[in-house]
């Protein structure tokens, strides 16, 4: 019997239904899956009140770990594969998963073979790259990513995340869609399912990943992973900015959060179209240049 570990992080429940629906095909008689959530000491609230929202902005750029509730995970060795489910904040792992693969914990992740899979709106290379790293920093082998994303506009998408963030709510309006990754994605995840199996059945993880992405395990726009880049540049400088400037000082690490709040939806709303209207000429006139830059960002060799 082969053994697959699942560790995950998710405030909305949207990355577990995902790997649920990932392992459905799995046969029970020859695997055996094991789920560990990991927990925050002090949970994320959800819906996000808005200020504490943007407050954990700078530790997520930053990589600042906090504290885990106690995991504890039984026979580590015995484990064939290791599946880590995640969101994105601020263009980085989210806060709990990054802590997670920082910690002692991740030791378990040791020359065994990793799958991620994300669960975002719609930018996830930069964390793909710290994902990467961090994996590699425990001396894990990852052999696979899959992406799911919200394929709506990309302010259409700003819109929804923010209402289902903050207010708690996913359904589709009278004006706007549904939120985050749509049910149909969810429920096609299977075929992903098929594929793993098939590859621990036959021990042929090494070619995995390009079997997966046949199947669309992810899908980049171009445009969209330039603007990721350049937010990522800038979303640095700020977090930098707010951890120094207002070290101790409650007060003046709110003025700037606010600041940072403003300069983020100018960006959205104002700046983001004008680059991306520009990034997508530049995909026209040099395609061969571009995709060659995709295929470079979502590979998973460090």
């Amino acid at each position: 019997m082969k053994n697959i570990l699942v560790l995950y992080y998710s405030q909305t429940g949207q990355i577990k239904e995902i790997i649920y629906s990932i392992l459905k095909p799995f046969d029970k008689t020859e695997f055996n899956i094991d789920f560990i959530e990991i927990k925050p000491e002090t949970e994320y609230p959800f819906p996000w009140p808005a200020d504490k929202f943007f407050d954990v902005f700078p530790e997520s750029k930053e990589g600042i770990s906090c504290k885990l509730r106690p995991i504890e995970i039984k026979e580590p060795d015995k484990y064939d594969l290791i599946i880590l489910g995640l969101q994105v904040w601020y263009l980085e792992p989210s806060i709990p998963v990054a802590s997670f693969l920082k910690s002692n914990y991740a030791k378990v992740l040791e020359n065994k073979p990793v799958i991620t899979v994300f669960g975002v709106r719609n930018m996830w290379i930069n964390a793909h790259q710290e994902m990467k790293r961090l994996i590699n920093n425990v001396k894990g082998r990852l052999i696979g990513n899959i992406v799911f994303a919200d394929r709506h506009n990309n302010l259409i998408s700003v819109l929804t995340i923010i209402r289902w963030l903050f207010k708690g709510k996913k359904e589709a309006s009278k004006f706007l869609p549904d939120a985050g990754v749509s049910d149909n994605e969810i429920k096609s995840a299977s075929k992903f399912g098929i594929e793993i199996q098939k590859a621990l059945q036959n021990n042929r993880l090494s070619d995995l990943q390009g079997r997966l992405e046949n199947l669309g395990a992810v899908k980049v726009d171009y445009h969209i992973m330039k603007t990721e880049f350049a937010g990522s540049r800038m979303f640095g400088i700020w977090s930098s900015i707010i951890l120094k400037r207002s070290s101790g000082n409650i007060k003046k690490r709110k003025r700037l959060l606010r600041l940072f709040k403003y300069y983020l939806y100018f960006v959205i709303y104002v700046i983001s179209p004008i680059s991306s209207a520009v990034f997508r000429l530049i995909r026209l006139l040099f395609p061969k240049k571009t995709k060659n830059q995709i295929i470079k960002q979502i590979s998973i060799i460090s």
